[in-house]
């Protein structure tokens, strides 16, 4: 008799690799990094980062885990001291679509999350609020694509995020996904 276990081709097989290439795209746009790297109000005006520097921003690394900016969860794994940005991930709510009174069992729909944080203290740069610069940035990148193997991705809901006592500030941005199975 055979193995009856056949290997499941659901969204829900693929949210590792979706978050990795999410945080790939995140880390490789030249403003997003300069952002997420250097603390200066002058951040963008800096060098942009060499692509091992880019890569550092989203890779686990237990030596240097203070280089580590994007995150595929809402929280950093450590306590944060120093001045820094993060972007974290999210990925819930996936379910088959429904819209007026049908389901569909060809889509699936579901939420991307983006938490955008940065420090207080490193807010101001020269070209206004770095966390709204962050959050223009993975909209522009997000927003109408199809291009991370996910479906078709569009903004469903923003809000201000402030943690920490308020030492760390900027948005939760929602995105809606449109898959097909």
């Amino acid at each position: 008799m055979g193995n009856p276990y056949k290997p499941h081709r659901s969204s829900i097989m693929m949210i590792t690799e979706w978050k990795q290439r999410m945080m790939e795209a995140i880390a490789m746009d030249d403003d997003i990094s300069k952002l997420l790297y250097y603390n200066t109000s002058d951040a963008l005006s800096r060098p942009s980062l060499t692509e091992d520097q880019k890569i550092a921003l989203a890779t686990y690394n237990p030596e240097d885990a203070s280089k580590r900016r994007i995150y595929p969860t809402r929280y950093t794994p450590n306590v944060v001291i120093d001045q820094r940005s993060f972007i974290g991930l999210g990925i819930s709510g996936f379910i088959p679509q429904e819209s007026w009174r049908q389901f569909s069992e060809k889509y699936v729909m579901g939420y991307l999350y983006f938490y955008i944080l940065v420090d207080n203290s490193i807010m101001e740069i020269d070209e206004g609020q770095r966390q709204d610069l962050l959050l223009q940035r993975i909209y522009d990148l997000f927003q109408d694509s199809y291009d991370y193997g996910m479906g078709h991705i569009q903004e469903g809901n923003l809000t201000e995020l402030w943690e920490q006592n308020n030492k760390f500030g900027g948005y939760a941005l929602m995105m809606r996904v449109i898959d097909f199975k």
